[in-house]
């Protein structure tokens, strides 16, 4: 299927039996504990590369990972590896094949940056995968290899570290194979942990204490440069001033 663009099993087992150990010493255990996800490859993590589909970023590691991914681990999740996109997410035609056909569309070039993961929930390899849409690359895979695609609304979901290529129509999305798993996936903090929604904005009102939230001038300084931001509390994750 070609679903793969960079698998570590040592490393995958390692998180494994980390959460093995969290169970049986009693700790705390998330509702995706022990689950295996994929992530597109234009997603930034800590401890695998992120190489956006292309040849000149072959081996960038980006030395943290950003918020969707955070919560994914405190959910318990195991990050099984980057599934492939199209190169820089955007028009040249991936490898992924159709896992039910692989004669047949894997989503087009325009709208199947995210086949990699749709692939990979559709051919049983992981549950649950993320992938992101700008055009149609979360609801077009979906939809050639019949499996669930969750486009959220926008800023439910952190963009900040992840490839951008439109920043008013990027969306962090993901695949299932039914709907109680993508109903598993948190989309928002819990409260002992905050974080920014979107990267268009400096911090959210949704998902950020009244008491440091930025002033609406603030928010305004994509459209004003001169305008910097008054919230530099160095609460908000993705805080981009």
């Amino acid at each position: 299927m070609q679903a793969w663009q960079h698998l570590d099993e040592a490393h995958a087992l390692a998180q494994a039996r980390a959460r093995d150990a969290d169970r049986s010493e009693g700790r705390a255990v998330g509702p995706l504990h022990g689950v295996p996800v994929g992530l597109k490859d234009i997603i930034n993590t800590l401890d695998l590369p992120t190489e956006d589909g292309a040849v000149l970023h072959a081996g960038r590691m980006a030395g943290r990972d950003v918020a969707v991914v955070a919560l994914l681990r405190a959910a318990g999740a195991v990050i099984l590896g980057k599934t492939v996109t199209t190169e820089l997410a955007t028009y040249a035609a991936g490898r992924t094949r159709n896992p039910h056909d692989p004669s047949r569309s894997s989503g087009g070039s325009s709208s199947g940056s995210s086949s990699g993961s749709a692939a990979a929930v559709a051919d049983g390899m992981v549950p649950l995968a993320l992938g992101t849409q700008t055009n149609g690359s979360v609801i077009r895979p979906a939809a050639f290899f019949g499996v669930y695609g969750y486009k959220p609304s926008m800023s439910l979901v952190s963009r900040h570290g992840i490839l951008k290529t439109s920043r008013t129509l990027d969306c962090v999305g993901w695949f299932a194979r039914n709907l109680d798993d993508i109903a598993a996936v948190p989309s928002r903090p819990r409260p002992a942990y905050r974080s920014s929604s979107t990267a268009s904005t400096s911090c959210s009102s949704a998902m950020t204490p009244s008491s440091h939230r930025p002033r609406r001038a603030a928010r305004r300084r994509w459209a004003t440069p001169a305008i910097r931001c008054s919230a530099r509390c160095g609460r908000c994750a993705a805080c981009p001033c």
